[in-house]
């Protein structure tokens, strides 16, 4: 059974305002307080404790069950963030660590957050544990004994209770009849948003169809969602609406421009009216949000369908990470950088780990470096790639994707390339198994080869790394 969220939608009772706004500063509180170094040593239990110690939030208007549930709930927020800096700060340990003994104790004093005294953690949780903030004000949480449901004139209703002293009980009308609709024993999350009111709950569901039995690599692409190590492309069209979108909003970005400059003309020119005009009928976001939120949703179908027709075939499914982003520049053109600066990458990264784990494939991680230049025939750093091919050295032309997802595969039982092994190291390690006439280039010195997909005539918008 695999856990998942579902979204109700309900009208928006004056009630909810108010308490919104009461946690909206709860919100902006904690994370004032302990959204930086305030958290360190401490669990959640220990965080909560000292707020109900010091009676932080007693005071406020709003049912003792909501607040205390909404508190619970940024405090978790607070350290999943914190956990994430320190995840990226076990990345830059193993790059850095020249001996097993160095790395175990780095790692043992990130693990029991006795990093303020060692030079380079402190340095590191500085640049990725930075004090974080919240202006989010509308939305709170609601405990799974303190609501009812019932059917009234064939749409579902939520009651939810609260202290007699706040008020009467507030009944959300959503749009479903309560049909396979089960919120027994489930918090619920209420966001007042553009009107509606939405209600997030958690329900199980059931085990997806049955995963095959190959060991696949997958290459994440642009132009395709993924390719697969037997060659197959999976979401063709993940590029098209990624690059319609692009160009779409650039086109609309000039106009916003040239009206953003004519507004700040007639209001220097003392013409107000004009100014404010243009502001309400021109320059408002409410289409630009939609059209973003369409793209992001369709973006999310190819790539669930994608994910779903490669565990059709592998239980066991190998790709790249690509948590980290890009280092160093490139003079590829803007529009190439403004098109990949929309890829869609955490979402590719999202549809093949829910797939698998409601299918019960493994799906693993393998080190992304270099991975789309090595030959998949010799496995060495040798030959070059060209938009979407991938020349060898011996003259003949593979399919450049197909080609990185070979490499992918291979890159899940290589020995000495880890998942956090820095690209350094890995580009030091190819080098080596190549043979000598290589290293005539001057490569070992580190020096950085022509790539030929910096032409910007040849460049086809996919990934490179």
């Amino acid at each position: 059974m695999t856990t998942v969220t579902r979204t109700l939608q309900a009208d928006v009772p004056c009630a909810l305002h108010a308490i919104c706004k009461a946690m909206g500063f709860v919100r902006a509180d904690i994370w004032r307080r302990y959204g930086g170094l305030g958290t360190i040593g401490k669990s959640a239990s220990d965080l909560r404790k000292e707020i109900t110690a010091k009676r932080l939030y007693s005071d406020l208007p709003v049912d003792g069950t909501i607040r205390n549930e909404t508190t619970k709930d940024i405090i978790n927020d607070v350290l999943l963030y914190k956990a994430a800096a320190q995840q990226k700060v076990r990345k830059a340990i193993a790059a850095r660590a020249t001996s097993e003994s160095e790395r175990k104790r780095l790692f043992t004093l990130l693990r029991k957050e006795e990093w303020l005294p060692d030079n380079f953690l402190h340095r590191q949780m500085r640049k990725h544990f930075r004090h974080g903030g919240s202006y989010v004000a509308n939305q709170f949480v609601v405990r799974s004994d303190k609501y009812t449901t019932e059917i009234v004139d064939g749409h579902l209703n939520i009651i939810v209770r609260i202290a007699a002293k706040y008020g009467e009980p507030i009944r959300l009308i959503t749009t479903s009849i309560g049909k396979n609709v089960k919120l027994t024993g489930s918090n619920l999350r209420i966001i007042v948003r553009d009107g509606f009111t939405e209600i997030h709950h958690a329900t199980d569901k059931g085990a997806g169809r049955p995963c095959g039995d190959q060991a696949l690599g997958i290459d994440k692409g642009y132009t395709e969602a993924f390719t697969d190590s037997d060659g197959v492309a999976h979401g063709k069209a993940f590029g098209v609406v990624m690059t319609a979108y692009s160009d779409k909003a650039s086109i609309t970005g000039k106009a916003r421009n040239k009206l953003h400059a004519l507004e700040k003309k007639h209001r220097e020119a003392g013409r107000i009216t004009k100014a404010d005009r243009i502001v309400l009928n021109n320059l408002g976001r409410v289409k630009l949000e939609a059209r973003k939120e369409r793209t992001q949703k369709r973006l999310r179908t190819i790539a669930f369908q994608s994910a779903h027709t490669i565990v059709d075939k592998a239980a066991v499914v190998v790709s790249e990470d690509l948590a980290s982003p890009f280092a160093g520049k490139n003079d590829w053109g803007k529009r190439y950088n403004r098109r990949m600066s929309a890829w869609a990458k955490g979402v590719l990264a999202e549809a093949l780990d829910s797939v698998c784990t409601q299918r019960q494939a493994d799906h693993r991680l393998v080190n992304a470096a270099y991975t789309s230049q090595m030959d998949s025939v010799t496995g060495l750093l040798e030959g070059r790639r060209v938009a979407d091919k991938f020349y060898r050295a011996n003259g003949d032309v593979l399919q450049a994707d197909h080609n990185a997802a070979l490499n992918v595969l291979a890159r899940m039982s290589d020995p000495e390339i880890g998942l956090y092994t820095h690209h350094r190291e890995v580009k030091r390690i190819l080098l080596a198994r190549s043979p000598a006439e290589l290293t005539v280039k001057g490569l070992e010195l580190g020096k950085t080869p022509r790539q030929p997909s910096a032409d910007k005539s040849s460049v086809q918008f996919r990934t490179g790394f």
